[in-house]
């Protein structure tokens, strides 16, 4: 088994930061994925699969564009269009409609940072256009990325409600329409946003084209709902999977159902396919007139909504450089999504017939799509409800104070231990004992499931794109000997 971690009280975090600071914000943050970077700062020897990111595109992009960056002018510090200048937004029209749709227009286009602050920036124009007030409901087949909470939540006021896809029997997560009418028609009130997507996270698949008409086509005919389509790892496919990705710009119900264009929302962003979290560099693609007005302002009276959340200066910089690098005659950035595919495809592979030789057992089924994760089920692994290990009465901290075992204790022994704060006191206790047995005794972070609204404990979200391959192999194999 590897080495423990070291005491978080014997080692400063890796952006300077104090133990107490760490501590705190463990204790506090309320997104899970800020407590997962404390937790690494406090923990770097942990491995860290639960935190989607993606490293398998960065060597192409340090060799085609940081290195040939060059010096930042003048002008490139200066303020700039906060929903993306004009050249920025047709070269990203470009890159993205041979996938999406050809018929889409750059003026369709709005930067923002980060596909977070374009789900706010779209729940905030449809309040603009009394199409949504406070409390509106907004429907989510669950499991789900648990960020859509905030971004619908935290300031725009409405409520997110989870449509549970059957996670027993042949069904096994496969959206269906059927989960939605339920959902929708169970509502006190009638959700008024429908948010998909496609592909999914954490369930990684496409969704088939004739899937989504029938769901467009409820949603837009005999609903009021306008529906949003996320469609952040639109580029994160398999070689050979199928369904091949749709956007719901290339649906027939978007094209053909009178007002659909105006009620049919597009987010997406360099996070995920890119590799680029830390940019926070989303888009808006969207048809509605209140939300080009939102997005654009209205002179003298409201600033665009991306002067709260802009696409700056140096997303301009660094993201143009990119839109506007050549390999011979060809687009790099489309170049790179075609390499990306078979480095996904070799990765998720690698890690597939690595989790298979230790008898895990997984969602997939042949020839689907995973985008960047596999959905683990751990379920046999969970302690009984009255398992000595755990508590009666965990309270804000799990473990007991006096149940640390040694690696979280100082040097000095058990006069100088860390008590730390439970990490997500939200979900099941089974299921969060069981993240912190692996985070501890393997050494590796996975996201547990609940936390993205999974109605049953023991499943977990594992990001293979995360960390190099040969280290996620490592995980698996840690996890296995612990495990089993």
């Amino acid at each position: 088994m590897a080495s423990h971690p070291k005491s978080p009280s014997t080692r400063p975090g890796i952006q300077g930061r104090s133990t107490d600071e760490l501590l705190a914000l463990l204790a506090a943050a309320a997104d899970p994925e800020r407590r997962l970077a404390a937790h690494q700062e406090l923990f770097p020897d942990v491995t860290n699969l639960a935190t989607a990111e993606n490293v398998l595109v960065y060597p192409s992009l340090r060799e085609h564009v940081f290195s040939a960056l060059g010096t930042i002018e003048g002008q490139d510090a200066k303020y700039t269009t906060a929903y993306g200048s004009e050249s920025l937004r047709k070269g990203i029209a470009d890159m993205l409609r041979p996938l999406f749709s050809q018929e889409l227009d750059w003026r369709d286009v709005f930067g923002t940072s980060g596909v977070s602050a374009a789900l706010e920036c779209l729940a905030f124009a449809l309040k603009d256009a009394d199409v949504l007030r406070d409390g509106d409901r907004v429907l989510l087949p669950a499991p789900y990325w648990q960020g859509f909470n905030w971004c619908f939540e935290q300031r725009p006021g409405l409520l997110c409600v989870p449509a549970h896809l059957k996670d027993k029997g042949a069904e096994n997560f496969e959206l269906t329409l059927e989960d939605l009418k339920h959902a929708y028609r169970t509502q006190p009130e009638q959700p008024k946003l429908l948010v998909l997507t496609n592909p999914n996270n954490p369930l990684g698949v496409n969704y088939e084209k004739e899937l989504l008409e029938e769901i467009y086509t409820w949603a837009l005919t005999e609903t009021g709902m306008h529906i949003i389509s996320d469609e952040m790892y639109a580029h994160s496919r398999l070689t050979g999977s199928a369904p091949e990705f749709v956007s719901a710009l290339a649906l027939d119900a978007y094209r053909e159902i009178d007002g659909a264009r105006e009620r049919v929302h597009v987010v997406w962003g360099f996070a995920k396919d890119f590799g680029m979290s830390g940019f926070k560099a989303g888009v808006i693609v969207s048809r509605s007139p209140a939300v080009h007005l939102a997005m654009t302002g209205v002179p003298d009276k409201q600033e665009t909504l991306s002067w709260f959340s802009p696409f700056d200066s140096l997303k301009h910089f660094v993201i143009g450089r990119m839109l506007q690098t050549r390999v011979g005659d060809k687009s790099y950035p489309l170049e790179l999504m075609e390499q990306y595919r078979g480095l996904l495809t070799t990765a998720c592979d690698t890690v597939r017939r690595e989790l298979d030789k230790h008898g895990f057992t997984y969602r997939f089924r042949k020839g689907q799509n995973t985008a960047q994760f596999l959905w683990l089920d751990l379920r046999r692994y969970l302690p009984k409800l009255d398992a000595p290990e755990i508590p009666a009465h965990a309270g804000p901290h799990f473990p007991q104070p006096d149940r640390i075992p040694g690696e979280f204790a100082g040097e000095g022994g058990k006069t100088d231990a860390v008590t730390l704060p439970l990490l997500f006191p939200e979900i099941d206790s089974r299921e969060e004992w069981l993240r912190w047995a692996l985070a501890n005794h393997a050494q590796v972070q996975l996201l547990p499931g609940q936390l993205l609204s999974c109605a049953e404990p023991g499943y977990f979200r594992l990001c293979f794109t995360a960390v190099e391959t040969p280290e996620v192999v490592k995980s698996v194999q840690r996890m296995a000997a612990f495990l089993h």
